[in-house]
């Protein structure tokens, strides 16, 4: 009777081990699917929409228009992704000043997460390597947003006299501290001092903002790797960290601080 009853619980264990590698086949394809399916929208939309944004980007005053019609096409973007935003924290956005918007990198979903987010005109900050990418690069290069080159001094004290002349300006900076996207999200990269630094300059506020699933919607691992699907993307705005006060020999403490801030809902939600 008990040897019966042996093998019976090791063929349920066989059958279950079976549609578990099964059921994971099966996922893998429709990741693999859904990650095509994103790359053509990406592509064609941006085809579609290039036009428009060449018109409104052919002129700085244009710009506001450009902003306008980039949320429409973010929103849409999300749309066909099948992504809906859930937002907690949106009252702690400031109006009608400066600030740095300082959030993890952790998916291509981020950007037009913000664009749908936030409704004041905002500008970008992006690494210099965006100025070859096709079609693409027409938001740096226009003059919109701030390309930023790391790979030497003078290009870094060239972006940030850039970044400085856009908070002076009065406009929102968005500023990613890791500087890409992480490749060990929902873990953290390294945070970078640049932001923390500019906001102390200017005596700014920092709005620190966490993306606590975009990773498991579109995740930077390649076509056959990596977590992709649609559904939530979750975005917590945190309070405004102020600087009034504060002095350049702090930065290190406030990136630290901003860090900590951005990680919580990573670290109680995944444990990292």
């Amino acid at each position: 009777m008990i040897h019966i009853i042996t093998i019976e619980i090791q063929t349920i264990s066989f059958v279950s081990h079976k549609l578990l590698v099964l059921m994971d086949f099966i996922l893998f394809q429709l990741r693999v699917l859904y990650k095509i399916y994103c790359a053509i929208y990406f592509a064609m939309s941006l085809i579609l929409f290039y036009p428009v944004f060449k018109f409104f980007l052919h002129k700085k005053e244009r710009f506001s228009g450009a902003f306008k019609v980039m949320r429409v096409y973010c929103k849409l973007w999300l749309f066909f992704y099948g992504v809906c935003l859930k937002i907690d924290g949106r009252e702690n956005i400031i109006k009608n000043q400066s600030f740095i918007i300082c959030a993890n990198h952790s998916s291509f979903l981020d950007i037009p997460c913000l664009y749908s987010v936030m409704n004041e005109h905002f500008v970008f900050t992006g690494k210099q390597e965006i100025e070859k990418w096709p079609l693409f690069h027409i938001f740096y290069t226009s003059g919109m947003n701030v390309l930023v080159d790391r790979k030497n001094k003078q290009g870094i004290l060239k972006g940030f006299k850039q970044m400085m002349r856009v908070v002076d300006e009065g406009f929102p900076l968005v500023i990613f501290p890791e500087g890409t996207i992480s490749k060990v999200a929902p873990e953290l990269s390294e945070f970078k001092s640049g932001a923390v630094a500019l906001a102390l300059k200017r005596q700014i506020p920092i709005i620190p903002i966490t993306f606590t699933t975009n990773w498991k919607r579109l995740q930077r691992s390649g076509f056959l790797r990596g977590e992709a699907g649609p559904g939530i993307s979750n975005v917590i705005i945190h309070p405004p960290i102020s600087t009034i006060g504060k002095t350049k020999e702090e930065t290190a403490a406030l990136s630290m601080e901003l860090k900590k801030i951005i990680n919580a809902p990573l670290h109680d939600k995944y444990g990292v």
